[in-house]
């Protein structure tokens, strides 16, 4: 079945779009995704709601607001509180097509920092029957240790001066290396001098595998963060949240066995043990984060599937 590509408008009258899914049967459960830091609707996790659109559950994967497809202003701003509330409309937005779904029957998807959006949604949101979250960001603290060293200041520095002054201009980031020679490289600085967020030879592979496959669909993606995603990301604990998703509502939580974007195993399994929810699951599969994305992404999906059909 093919993909329709729709859009809709948030609480603020910001317009999102995104690619659904059909079940291609009435009042079928439905799934919302989206991606992690700076990636698109198009960056892997399509192939995750064909696969779901396969098993008889509808999906909507949409762009955040401020990249790829989506309105937005600041572009290129991640903001997870901002995220949750534009689940939040999300979830109005897919109750509105029934009976082609059933509004009864609405999931949330989220991978990295969407995962830690998604559990703020969750939590905050009794339309939501079920979640899935995918080696999910957990709390800003973590973040913040990782961040190069003086971003966070300086963001702090920007702050103080478009408070005080009238230069409101933005400054912005690279979070990912842009050439396969600076992900080799010991400082990793860009053109302009800047050091990536996320540096490395294994994370740029993973991240031009994604921005090849976006640019394929036609979807423009920059290397370029704002450094006020870097305040935004550091002050929000999505782990505080996790314990308010009470029964009968459910969650899967999925963790790697070494991921070095979003911690280690031990505290993905500490954040969950916070949640009393009997019916929350907590699955750990895959050698990696990226290999929850293509290497391992057989049983990983499975998981998945199998977690929806029973929960929704």
């Amino acid at each position: 079945m093919a993909k329709t590509r729709v859009e809709f408008r948030t609480y603020d009258g910001i317009i999102l779009r995104g690619d659904y899914f059909p079940a291609g049967v009435e009042n079928a459960p439905v799934v919302i995704m989206t991606q992690g830091l700076t990636l698109l609707k198009e960056c892997y996790i399509d192939d995750i709601a064909r696969r779901f659109q396969h098993e008889g559950i509808a999906a909507l994967v949409y762009d955040h607001r401020g990249w790829g497809s989506s309105e937005g202003n600041p572009y290129h701003e991640t903001n997870p509180s901002q995220q949750a509330e534009d689940y939040h409309d999300a979830v109005s937005y897919v109750r509105s097509l029934a009976p082609k779904v059933d509004p009864s029957r609405v999931a949330i998807w989220g991978i990295g920092h969407s995962g830690g959006a998604s559990i703020i949604a969750t939590a905050d949101d009794p339309r939501i029957k079920a979640a899935i979250f995918h080696m999910p960001f957990t709390y800003g603290r973590l973040d913040a240790k990782s961040m190069p060293t003086g971003y966070l200041e300086e963001a702090c520095r920007e702050r103080e001066t478009h408070a005080t002054t009238a230069n409101h201009k933005r400054s912005y980031i690279p979070v990912w290396d842009d050439t396969v020679e600076q992900a080799r490289s010991s400082e990793g600085k860009d053109r302009n001098g800047r050091i990536p967020w996320l540096h490395g030879e294994g994370l740029y592979g993973f991240i031009t595998g994604g921005v090849d496959r976006s640019r394929k669909a036609g979807t423009p993606w920059e290397n370029s963060l704002t450094l006020q995603s870097l305040y935004h990301i550091s002050r929000v604990e999505p782990e505080d949240w996790i314990a308010k998703i009470e029964e009968p509502r459910s969650f899967l939580y999925i963790a790697a066995a070494t991921d070095v974007l979003t911690g280690e195993l031990s505290n993905h399994k500490r954040v969950f043990e916070r949640s009393k929810n009997p019916n929350a699951r907590f699955v750990q599969t895959g050698e990696s984060h990226a290999d929850n994305y293509f290497g391992n992404w057989e049983s990983c999906v499975q998981e998945q599937v199998q977690y929806l059909k029973e929960f929704l």
